[in-house]
C-alpha cells in the first residue's frame, strides 16, 4: 500500500480546487438526471435505438468524460499523473464507445461489460481513498460499495437486464463520480491550505 500512495500522491498542488468542485457538481447534476430519467421515462428512445432507454445518452456522457481525461492526461507534469489519468481516459472512452455502438444489439448482451465497469471503477475509486486519504471516505466508501452492488446486480440479471436498469446503474455511476471528484476537490483545498501555512512558518522562521 505504501507503494500505492507513493504512485498516487501529488507532490504538486496546482489543480484548481474550484474548478474541480464545480465540474464535479455538474457531473453529479447530469448523473442524477438521467438517474430519474432512467426510472421515469424508461421507454425513451435514444438514436432510434428502442428497449435501451437513456443508454446511449449514458454511453456519450462517458466516452466524452474519458476524452477529457484523456486530455488532462496530456497536459499532466508528472509521469505518474499521466499514466493514472490515461489509463482511466482509455477505459471510459472506449467503453462508450462500445455502449453507443451496441444499440445495433440488445442491452442483454452489453450487460456484461457494464457490470465488469462497474466493478472495476468503483473498486478504483475505493483504493484510490484509501491511498489517499480524502476527506469524508465514508461517503466515498458507501459510494463505491453501492455500484459494485450495482455491477453484481447487472451482472446477475437481478432484478432485471432491461436498458432502464442498465442507465440506471450507470447513471448513478456516473453521479457518484461527480461527488468524488468534488471530495478530491477539498483534498486539493486542503493540502494547498497545508502548503501555504508551511510556507508561512518557514517564512516566519527565517
Amino acid at each position: 500500500m505504501k507503494l500505492l500512495t507513493k504512485l498516487v500522491r501529488t507532490e504538486r498542488f496546482e489543480m484548481n480546487w474550484q474548478r474541480l468542485l464545480v465540474q464535479g457538481l455538474l457531473i453529479l447534476l447530469t448523473g442524477f438526471t438521467f438517474a430519474f430519467a432512467s426510472v421515469l421515462k424508461s421507454d425513451a428512445v435514444v438514436m432510434s435505438a428502442r428497449f435501451f432507454s437513456w443508454l446511449p445518452v449514458c454511453g456519450m456522457i462517458i466516452m466524452a468524460l474519458g476524452v477529457l481525461e484523456c486530455l488532462d492526461a496530456l497536459f499532466a507534469k508528472e509521469l505518474r499523473d499521466f499514466v493514472q489519468r490515461l489509463h482511466v481516459g482509455v477505459l471510459d472512452t472506449v467503453v462508450g464507445a462500445l455502449l453507443i455502438l451496441g444499440v445495433s444489439e440488445t442491452p442483454e448482451k452489453l450487460s456484461l461489460m457494464i457490470a465488469v465497469y462497474l466493478l472495476v471503477r468503483s473498486i478504483v475509486r475505493l483504493v484510490l481513498a484509501y491511498a489517499l486519504k480524502l476527506p469524508h471516505a465514508a461517503v466515498t466508501v458507501v459510494c463505491g460499495i453501492t455500484c459494485i452492488a450495482l455491477g453484481l446486480m447487472v451482472w446477475l440479471g437481478w432484478p432485471t437486464m432491461e436498458g432502464w436498469f442498465l442507465s440506471l446503474s450507470l447513471s448513478i455511476e456516473i453521479a457518484f463520480r461527480g461527488l468524488a471528484m468534488m471530495f478530491f476537490a477539498f483534498w486539493v483545498k486542503e493540502q494547498n491550505d497545508n502548503a501555504e501555512m508551511g510556507l508561512s512558518v518557514d517564512s516566519q522562521i527565517l
